[in-house]
């Protein structure tokens, strides 16, 4: 049997393409003749960086960053000649604070910022970043603050690049801005349709996830709409507000108003990458899996959509994770697989888990003789 394993990350635990190892090797162990083959399922967030380079090869880079708040952390991505593919989250990711660490108002994306300027020292020129999975919440102002835009209150005093001073902004210097990034290009990916305040606006319940009380995302919203205003004003353009925008805390909005950054849907572009017309065209099941609770599952229902009209033939089975929101019925997928897994293991403990969830799935799965 041909299958194909699109498995997102399961408790924020690994990335898509060592959870499909460790699927992979218990069906092919089961039957000889399985012919297993994996697609990345990138939702910009966590293992991005791993996943692009499952699809496109290159050589890692490391460098030394500032977190979300501003402790010292390594952060990699991948350059592939004069292209380099970044993952947000690597610097200023939830996953690089403990819980009791997180502090929305002291935030920063200057990360990123500083994997952007030791991308370009690397002779980069096309940055792909993935968005999703961040601590931060201020609109892009640390990323800017590392590509050299300064930021002054009323009083000329220059602020340091965290979200609370967001609402201080009163003018912008941009002398300093590094005219390297003005020749490069930007590609954004995200699965977060967020906007900035419109309906499905970021600061509707993502602070919350970021550590924010109800009292400090209305003080967002204030510092946001202010600190919006004062960006567009200082570059002589409309405030602009589309879904996207507000994904990684508003970074999407900062690469787009200042670099014209294109902004896509993260499966989307896997599925460009991939050629997955190609791939999925000799494949008897495609098996799936994702977080229903962010967006609904709208990637698996795309995926599933795409793989039906390349081959009408081919059985799709969802892994729906019992702790998560159920998806919701579509007539692309034929079949819901439930599963159970604990969190906050160890790193053996898990694989041992998802191997036990994948040995489950086969012995309940023989009808389609896997």
């Amino acid at each position: 049997m041909n299958i194909l394993l699109a498995l997102d990350s399961i408790k924020d635990f690994e990335n898509s393409i060592e959870i499909g190892n460790y699927f992979k090797e218990e069906l092919e162990s089961e039957n000889k003749n399985n012919k297993v083959s994996i697609l990345p399922f990138l939702d910009g967030g966590l293992g991005t960086v791993e996943s692009i380079k499952e699809v496109i090869g290159g050589d890692f880079s490391y460098v030394n960053v500032h977190d979300p708040i501003g402790e010292a952390s390594t952060a990699r991505y991948i350059i592939k000649k004069n292209m380099c593919a970044m993952e947000m989250a690597q610097a200023c990711g939830l996953r690089l604070l403990y819980k009791d660490n997180l502090n929305v108002m002291e935030s920063s994306s200057i990360g990123l910022g500083e994997m952007i300027v030791d991308g370009l020292n690397n002779g980069c020129e096309n940055f792909f970043i993935g968005i999703g999975d961040t601590a931060t919440n201020d609109m892009g102002m640390g990323m800017l603050y590392a590509l050299g835009v300064r930021f002054f209150d009323k009083n000329l005093n220059s602020l340091n690049p965290v979200a609370k001073n967001m609402i201080k902004v009163d003018s912008i210097d941009i002398s300093g801005l590094d005219k390297r990034v003005l020749n490069a290009n930007f590609e954004i990916a995200t699965s977060l349709p967020l906007t900035l305040f419109q309906k499905n606006s970021f600061l509707d319940k993502r602070p919350i996830r970021k550590g924010a009380s109800p009292e400090e995302i209305l003080r967002l919203e204030k510092a946001c709409r202010h600190f919006s205003k004062k960006v567009s004003d200082f570059l002589g353009v409309s405030e602009i507000d589309f879904p996207y925008l507000g994904a990684g805390g508003g970074v999407c909005w900062a690469l787009y108003i200042f670099f014209k950054a294109q902004i896509s849907n993260s499966m989307e572009l896997v599925l460009s990458l991939f050629d997955f017309e190609k791939e999925v065209k000799d494949k008897d099941l495609l098996i799936i899996s994702e977080n229903v609770n962010e967006f609904n599952g709208e990637n698996s229902i795309n995926l599933s959509k795409f793989a039906k009209r390349y081959n009408e033939n081919i059985k799709i089975i969802f892994l729906q994770d019992e702790d998560y929101q159920s998806l919701r019925d579509n007539p692309y997928i034929d079949e819901v697989y439930k599963f159970k897994i604990k969190s906050n293991l160890e790193r053996g403990d898990y694989e041992r888990e998802i191997k036990s969830v994948a040995r489950a799935f086969i012995s309940d799965n023989l009808s389609v003789k896997i």
